[in-house]
């Protein structure tokens, strides 16, 4: 019986067979054009695969993100993609391709991991919970024309040259959503290339003070759903902090209702729209939970932020099979925003590396976790706490990697 190894793919062919298998596992082009294409965006030293003989069966690749919690940057690497080749199916690959990165990640110094998952127990044996949603929900375009700003603000078309600005504003709104990415340059250069600026995508955007923007939007037109005529259009980035940029952006795409009957965007769970339309027409079209695996449990929790009000000491007995510098006894100590986790204290909570990463992230509650059996023991004051460390909005994200 031949070996499986796991380890970086090694020759050209390699890194074609890795291709291939993920073209046809995510139903894309199996051309000799798209190849060529993709091949140079692989990030070839952050990519391992398992190897049967002189076949890649299985592999994975990890992108630099951040993701932002509490108000602060947490290093993250995204997996994306994982993909098992059909024949090698069944046999554990992709679970021992993923569990292979997670030493490597941590000598990174990402604390954290995520990825959107096609099959949601594979991850949770190697640590990671649901931790978030990635939303689409559409809404009638005539809805946002009754919208008004309570002041003038002026809006203009964007071009390349604002690119710089844009990443600026949406790094400053970013941070203020649990769960937002921080984009590398790579990562906007993928998803923005400049020269589709006002061709294959639209930006438009309020100008601010000292050159930076108070805000902008990115969009597409989209191929309208039977019977409907006309153009869809789809929000791919939307961020103004202030309520009247926010209104003027938002009726601005209100305006092309005569040609564009829904609008299709992203976002937080309770969108912030639902308070603003004139009716509760924001309906959900599609989601999906992507989830968290904490990686390096003490430097993640010391990277995060967290309530400035809250002031708590916690026991806590971590559990994790695949990151074994997690498990143990620790205790987590917040204060004026911050927090510690320190080796020691007598484990009064007890709890998996799956239900630490959905408190970790906001997304499901001590109380909730206690009460699926997430976490097996912990009195009513040490949940309490727990609560009042991680409480917050449901996590939500801009991006789909």
């Amino acid at each position: 019986m031949t070996t499986a190894v796991v380890r970086a793919p090694e020759s050209e062919d390699e890194w074609r067979q890795c291709h291939r298998i993920a073209a046809q596992g995510f139903n894309g082009p199996l051309t000799p054009a798209a190849e060529e294409e993709q091949l140079p965006k692989f990030h070839r030293d952050r990519c391992l695969a398992v190897v049967v003989g002189d076949e890649v069966a299985a592999w994975s690749q990890v992108r630099p993100f951040g993701q932002f919690f509490g108000g602060r940057r947490v290093p993250m690497g995204g997996f994306s993609p994982v993909v098992t080749a059909p024949e090698h199916r069944g046999q554990g690959f992709g679970s021992r391709v993923t569990a292979a990165q997670l030493p490597i990640m941590r000598d990174r110094g990402e604390v954290i991991a995520g990825l959107y998952p096609a099959q949601t127990q594979l991850y949770r044996g190697n640590g990671f919970e649901v931790a978030g949603v990635f939303a689409g929900r559409t809404l009638p375009t005539r809805s946002l024309h009754h919208l008004r700003p309570s002041a003038s603000v002026r809006l203009r078309a964007g071009t390349a040259d604002d690119l710089a600005a844009v990443k600026g504003c949406y790094a400053r709104f970013a941070m203020t959503q649990n769960g937002w990415l921080d984009r590398p340059d790579v990562w906007w250069d993928n998803i923005v290339p400049g020269d589709k600026i006002g061709r294959e995508q639209f930006l438009y955007v309020a100008d601010g003070e000292g050159g930076a923007l108070a805000g902008y939007v990115r969009y597409a037109h989209a191929k309208a759903r039977p019977p409907a005529l006309g153009y869809t259009i789809q929000v791919m980035d939307f961020c103004a902090a202030e309520p009247d940029v926010a209104l003027a952006l938002w009726r601005m795409i209100g305006t092309s209702s005569t040609q564009a009957e829904h609008v299709r965007i992203s976002g937080a769970v309770e969108h912030p729209l639902l308070l603003l339309l004139p009716d509760q027409d924001l309906k959900t079209t599609d989601e999906i939970r992507w989830m968290l695996r904490v990686v390096d449990a003490p430097r993640a929790i010391a990277a995060r932020g967290y309530p400035a009000a809250v002031r708590a000491t916690v026991d806590l007995d971590l559990a994790d099979r695949q990151c074994e510098w997690n498990a143990g006894r620790w205790r987590l100590t917040v204060e004026d925003g911050s927090a510690t986790l320190d080796k020691g204290g007598d484990g009064d909570v007890q709890l998996t590396s799956n239900a630490f990463s959905a408190l970790y992230s906001g997304y499901a509650a001590a109380g909730t976790l206690r009460r699926t059996g997430l976490i097996s023991s912990g009195d009513t004051r040490s949940l309490s706490a727990l609560e009042a460390v991680f409480a917050g909005p449901t996590p939500s994200i801009a991006d789909f990697y």
